[in-house]
């Protein structure tokens, strides 16, 4: 349970509209202490009487006034105090060598039709890869995390290829490492001042989510082993697959993806060590 007298860390944080148009914020605090997290609101008018800059992931916070809700088995948050500013992110230099690193692999390929064409969407967008989020919550969902993650990815990749023993195109795993969830550079908002994500409204009217733009943009670009592997990271259909992974490539892109979302840097106090 919150307690006065502890110190908490903002773990995720992202900012929505309740039922009668007011914003309110959802924030996970973790209890460093205990590893105990709390799923947490505020209010519109807890919000307004909260200095901006301790509304950021990785701050370290204590709580001052709250209420349990038992029916939905969270708190909601009355005042906030900052204690410590953490970091909402990967830092610009950060950026910069996983984003030269990634276009090195592309580099890399047998393939340059597949190459080139992840090059020039990740080009196109290149701003906004370098500080999209990879989640709101559930992994690396800080400034630059869609990039740690995909470059965790590839270097999970690498580590497998020596020990698998099917035949595999490593082009078209690295490709699904590197393309699998670039649709999130559209999917998720990511305020750069704080790390407060939000969805993107408009982009959730025409696609369900990153998945299906990922798995049309393959197709469009003429990739349909690449559109399979994009549908099917998720691997079942019940974890919001499109369809579950049929091809050794993407049965190896589903399990990497997964290593990656469950072991890697995946929130803001694992940045400590980058």
């Amino acid at each position: 349970m919150i307690n006065f007298d502890s110190k908490y860390g903002i773990v995720s944080l992202s900012i929505n509209k309740a039922s009668n148009n007011k914003d309110m914020v959802k924030l996970q605090l973790k209890d460093f202490e205990t590893q105990e997290t709390y799923n947490c609101v505020m209010w519109e008018e807890a919000i307004l009487n909260t200095d901006k800059k301790t509304l950021k992931t990785g701050n370290i916070v204590s709580v001052k006034g709250f209420d349990f809700n038992e029916k939905f088995k969270n708190y909601t948050l009355k005042e906030l105090i900052l204690l410590e500013e953490g970091r909402i992110g990967l830092n610009e230099s950060e950026r910069q060598i996983l984003f030269n690193n990634i276009l090195e692999v592309l580099s890399g390929f047998s393939d340059k039709e597949l190459s080139s064409a992840i090059f020039s969407l990740i080009k196109e967008n290149e701003e906004l890869f370098k500080i999209s989020p990879a989640a709101e919550k559930i992994h690396h969902n800080y400034i630059g995390g869609l990039m740690q993650h995909i470059w965790e990815c590839v270097q999970i990749a690498k580590a497998n290829f020596p020990v698998v023993f099917k035949e595999i195109n490593h082009d078209l795993v690295f490709a699904g490492c590197i393309a699998h969830d670039l649709g999130k550079m559209f999917e998720y908002i990511v305020d750069v001042e704080t790390g407060m994500i939000s969805r993107n409204k408009d982009f959730q009217k025409v696609w369900i989510n990153h998945i299906q733009w990922g798995f049309n943009w393959a197709n469009q670009n003429d990739f349909p082993e690449l559109a399979h592997i994009i549908a099917s990271h998720h691997g079942l259909r019940e974890w919001n697959a499109l369809v579950e992974p049929i091809t050794p490539e993407a049965n190896l892109v589903h399990q990497i993806d997964m290593i990656s979302s469950r072991l890697g840097k995946i929130s803001i106090e694992c940045l400590i060590s980058v």
